[in-house]
């Protein structure tokens, strides 16, 4: 179907439901999930109300467990492991725990017999304001079998459509939108066999959904609409199960695949840690840690009383010129300078720690009254390569 008759499509549902559906909604009600049913849904058919009845089950129970849920498809956990973890939690906000609502959009027919697609949609009603606010649109699998209902992830459509390329253990996923590039897959091979000489680590099976820009990742992972998918022209990240989803439109990023390693081999690692090797070894973006790492010198130089202990928190999003970010280099800069004074094997004691960021970087003899100092210090030191 053509994207725009799609997205038409969507718009017209959208209106029918703000306008009809969330008038006059109050946030007093009783605190079970109920869900609201688009009025183009016939009701009367004996499977949809067999979805919906499913469906309001699963919402009301999905926050339980992430491992297990009666009405999500078991195979789906094996595979995924949280299979719907995209959906936890969705109904909070800064208004309330369950703020969103789920509206049922549509019940669209597949290939498949038995199967069908089913479009929430998770909106949210201000009285204050008489204010309607969207959350996300997603989709989900209902796989019918005999008299029951068993939800499913969306991207298993996806991997019976899209091009699949098997280099050493990572297996492409390729957007129908693009061609594979064979050089970025043998450069993300042999960047593979740097990461396990490093980490001492024999070779990890990883899914590589390889898509052309964020719009088609959020699309592979169920979302029609979600209000970070148009924040950025590139980006992806790893999730559980030894996923990574790019949206760089290339089959090299060794940043999410050094994280695939670091879940796998240190369960516990911080998240500070985390990143900063990440980058140590990928980067960020299109772009090497050694290229961001020239930047921000360059960054200090010309802001002399920079102060960067506010950096030390891995969410902070601050950039320079909106493409180097100071919290991910600052991390790989102390990750490169525990490699460079102690070697790896603290650094992999480090990775071991559940100690949060201050307290590992105290162990260090880095406070809040030095950090300015050693960052500076290791930055004007020339880099100090991985081996």
């Amino acid at each position: 179907m053509n994207l725009n008759v799609v997205n038409s499509r969507i718009f017209i549902l959208l209106f029918i439901l703000l306008v009809g559906l969330y008038k006059g909604y109050s946030q007093n009600g009783i605190p079970k999930v109920k869900v609201t049913v688009s009025p183009i849904i016939d009701t009367t058919s004996e499977s949809n109300k067999k979805i919906i009845k499913t469906l309001e089950l699963f919402l009301n129970t999905k926050d339980n467990s992430l491992t297990e849920n009666l009405y999500w498809l078991p195979s789906d956990f094996n595979k995924f492991k949280y299979p719907y973890f995209d959906l936890y939690q969705i109904e909070k906000s800064k208004y309330g725990g369950d703020f969103y609502k789920p509206t049922l959009m549509e019940i669209i027919s597949t290939e498949v017999k038995n199967e069908k697609i089913v479009k929430v949609a998770f909106i949210g009603h201000r009285n204050e304001t008489n204010e309607n606010m969207l959350k996300a649109i997603y989709n989900m699998i209902a796989v019918i079998h005999e008299d029951k209902v068993f939800f499913s992830k969306y991207t298993n459509v996806i991997d019976n459509k899209w091009n699949e390329v098997v280099e050493g253990t990572i297996k492409y996923k390729i957007s129908p939108l693009k061609n594979i590039n064979t050089d970025e897959v043998e450069r993300q091979r042999l960047e593979v066999l740097n990461i396990c000489k490093f980490f001492n680590s024999q070779p990890i099976e990883i899914t590589y959904y390889s898509c052309v820009n964020p719009q088609e990742l959020f699309n592979v992972k169920g979302f029609d609409y979600n209000s970070t998918m148009y924040m950025s022209t590139s980006g992806g990240y790893a999730e559980y199960g030894k996923f990574i989803y790019s949206a760089n439109n290339s089959e090299y990023y060794t940043h999410e695949v050094v994280h695939i390693y670091t879940h796998e081999i240190f369960p516990n690692i911080n998240v500070f840690f985390d990143e900063g090797i990440a980058t140590y070894f990928g980067g960020s973006g299109n772009q090497s840690y050694k290229w961001h790492r020239q930047r921000f010198l360059e960054y200090i130089n010309e802001n002399p009383t920079a102060n960067f202990d506010e950096c030390i928190d891995i969410y902070k999003k601050i950039y320079i010129k909106d493409e180097t970010p100071i919290p991910y280099i600052t991390a790989a800069l102390i990750c490169e300078r525990i490699l460079r004074l102690y070697g790896k094997e603290k650094l992999f004691e480090i990775f071991r720690s559940t100690n949060d960021t201050w307290e590992i970087l105290n162990s260090l003899n880095i406070d809040h009254n030095n950090l300015n100092e050693i960052i500076l210090e290791e930055i004007n030191l020339p880099l100090h390569e991985y081996k």
